[in-house]
Order: C-alpha cells, then structure tokens, then sequence
C-alpha cells in the first residue's frame, strides 16, 4: 500500500494572500483502489474570507471527505491537476516514485488553473512568480518537440519545460507571460500534418463570430511555425502589486460529480441541472451552453467533454468561463455526434434532437430554432471564412470531413 500527503492553499478571492485550505491524504492499495481524503485547515474553518472549494461535495465542515473517483482525487483538486501534456512532461523529468496522483499536484508549477496551489508544509511557500516569456517560445518548441520524440534534453530545456506542466490536453503546450497577461501557449506538435494551431484560432474567430463568448487569442509565427495563444481567463493583472489575482476554478466534470472514465453518464442535460444548482441567476450561461453545443455540433468537435467546460468563482457565485478547445474533428460517418448526450435521440446531433430539450437551457422552441438556424448560416460559409484566415489547401481540404452530411441536420 502507497500513502502519502500534501497541503492544500489558496490564493483568497480578490487579495494577494495565500493561505492553508487543508490537507489531501492520497492512498493507492492496488489497481483501482485509489482513495483520497481531505480535512479543511482549522484556521480556514474560522477565516471570514474563506470560500468552500467544493459547496456541495466540500461544504465548509470539520469532517473528513473521502473520494474513490478520478484516482481518489476530489474534484477541485484534480481539476487543478496537470493531464495528458503535463503529467507526461512531469514523467519524463522526475523520479517514477513521483508519477501518481500527489506527485503530480506537487510538481506542477505556479500556472496550474484556478486559485490552489499544493506543497509539504503546513504554511504556504512564498509565492514564486516565474513565467515563460514569448521570447522563450523558440526554445520550448524545440524542446517540446525533443520531448516527444524521446531525445535526451538539457538542464535548461528540462527547466523552461517544467516552468509550465499543468495544463490539460494531450498536445504541447506551457504558460508564457506577454502584455502583462498569462496566455496559454499552444506549439504545433512534431507529428502535425496540418496546421492545428492555425486551425484552433479560426476556429475560435468562427465562433466570436457566431456570438459565443471568446477570450483574447493571438496567432504568432515562431521560424515560420504557427503558434496558437489564448488568454487566461482565470488570472487578472495588478498594476500596483505587479503580480496577479488568481480565480478559484472548476469543471463540468466536478459540478456533475463523475468520474472522467464514466463516459457513459456524461450529459449536457445533467450539465444544465447542476448549473442551476451552482449558479444563483444562470439563464444567461445556460443561453451561451445551448449555444456551444450548437456551435460544436456544426464543426465537428467531438471533443467537447465535460472538462472543456469551465466555471469561475465571483462574489458568492460561479459564472460559465469563456470558451476553450474548439477543434473540429473531421467524421467519416453520415451521422453527425455530439460529445455528450442530449436528448430523445441521445447523442445524435440534429434540430429535432435539440428541440427536444432546449427547455432545459431556458430556451423556447422557437429561441432554439433560431439560434440553431442564425449560427447554421454563418458556419455553412466556412470554407470561405477559413481560407480567408490563410489555411492551405492542405488545411481545408482536411477539415472538409467536418462540414459534410449538413442534410439531416
């Protein structure tokens, strides 16, 4: 049996101070026998300041929680935690002993998601403010690229890497500070045969243009390489203190309490209840949730799981994050899919499907038809609009599997 622990901290809504939030015990007994348990800090119990990290599976209560799903990691926690890219550069920079669910949380650097942040002792660290920089960006991609090749790095490559793990997805990607902004930085791979940065940021513009709610983006040439930035939305610069607030964050996943391998219970339905529950006036946000789903039917990204969905601490409250992660996935079948299930038809993705329950997302028949309908127009040029953002022919003549079979629709 594996045992082991780490603290829990927090940088407090709207203040620079980080304090201890409590402590997460990890034990492993054999293959899917993972179990965590958490205790809240008895000094965060008696601070006014203090948020529940979780209202409805982490109330604010002297008591131990346990959790068996996700790895035995609660899902506040594990939302803060690296996947697919960053737990494979932490595997590939540390000691084995270390690849696990602690190990992983403690070897994250200081742009990991949200507010927490996770160490050794009882009192929080110094925060330590360190950055890739876009100037960097040259050396991380060759590094990046290295890295999934399995070449030998160097000390420095191994640290510009491990400045910045702790985002999720599987492709390359890190943190850079620009402008006085965090932006997520995403390289192209070494195994790309299109140009998937190029084609994220389109994809992005498409949907600002289909009125979803888009944060900041850039595209950049790096020796003649395009790399994809978005700007993080759950970080905001101080000008006096030089230095940034961080917002508290979590999943779909989490406010559906699922586990990540129980695909078969993902539902957008099930998303929309629990909206309702976490926030106080969630009309707006179940309109912009109708509207990614329309808009991820329509381009094909299959891709949309409950963790690309974000939701962001505010007074008292939480609010739906800007989007990220639209990328369409190119389909062979005549049968279009959406990532979740949706309504009497399932996953199947059609006008008649989303009628069915666009009540659930505070929309009538008619409101639904029309945002289906308005957003259906404006992506049935995309070739046009994605040839217009300088996508080769190569390019569009590979994403054309995404747009294709619009009859049953």
């Amino acid at each position: 049996m594996i045992s082991k622990e780490c603290y829990v901290y927090i940088q407090l809504p709207d203040t620079f101070e980080t304090v201890t939030v409590g402590r997460f015990n990890w034990t492993n007994s054999g293959a899917n026998t993972d179990v965590g348990t958490f205790v809240y800090a008895q000094s965060y119990l008696k601070n006014k300041s203090a948020i529940s990290i979780d209202p409805y599976n982490l109330p604010l209560e002297e008591r131990q929680f346990s959790e068996t799903k996700n790895e035995g990691t609660h899902g506040p926690l594990r939302d803060s935690s690296p996947d697919g890219w960053g737990r494979y550069v932490i595997q590939k920079n540390t000691p084995p002993s270390e690849h696990d669910t602690i190990g992983y949380l403690l070897n994250s650097a200081d742009d990991r998601i949200g507010a927490l942040s996770f160490g050794h002792g009882k009192v929080p660290p110094a925060p330590v403010r360190k950055f890739n920089q876009t100037i960097q960006l040259e050396k991380l991609i060759a590094a990046a690229h290295k890295l999934e090749q399995d070449l030998p790095l160097d000390e420095a490559e191994k640290s510009i890497l491990m400045a910045g793990p702790s985002a999720g997805g599987a492709r390359p990607k890190t943190t850079v500070e620009h402008n006085n902004q965090l932006w997520l930085v995403k390289f192209p791979s070494a195994y790309d045969k299109y140009n998937i940065s190029s084609i994220e940021y389109a994809t992005m513009k498409l949907a600002k243009k289909c009125g979803l709610n888009v944060p900041n983006i850039e595209l950049i040439k790096i020796k003649n390489q395009d790399v994809f930035l978005i700007q993080r939305f759950d970080r905001r610069f101080e000008k006096k203190q030089n230095d940034f607030y961080r917002t508290h964050f979590i999943s779909g996943l989490t406010l559906m309490n699922l586990d990540e391998k129980d695909y078969s219970n993902w539902s957008y339905i099930d998303l929309a209840d629990q909206m309702r529950r976490w926030i106080k006036k969630p009309k707006n946000d179940l309109h912009e949730m109708f509207k990614r789903i329309v808009f991820n039917g329509l381009v094909s990204n299959t891709d949309d799981h409950p963790r690309n969905h974000g939701f962001l601490y505010g007074t008292n409250d939480y609010h739906l994050s800007p989007v990220y992660d639209l990328v369409p996935k190119p389909e062979t079948g005549t049968t279009r899919y959406l990532a979740m299930k949706f309504g009497s038809q399932g996953r199947v993705f059609n006008l008649e499907n989303l009628l069915s329950q666009s009540d659930a997302f505070d929309l009538t028949t008619d409101e639904a038809k029309n945002i289906f309908n308005k957003m259906k127009t404006v992506i049935s040029k995309w070739h046009s609009f994605y040839l217009s953002e300088g996508l080769s022919k190569n390019d569009l003549d590979y994403l054309a599997g995404a747009f294709s079979h619009w009859e049953g629709l």
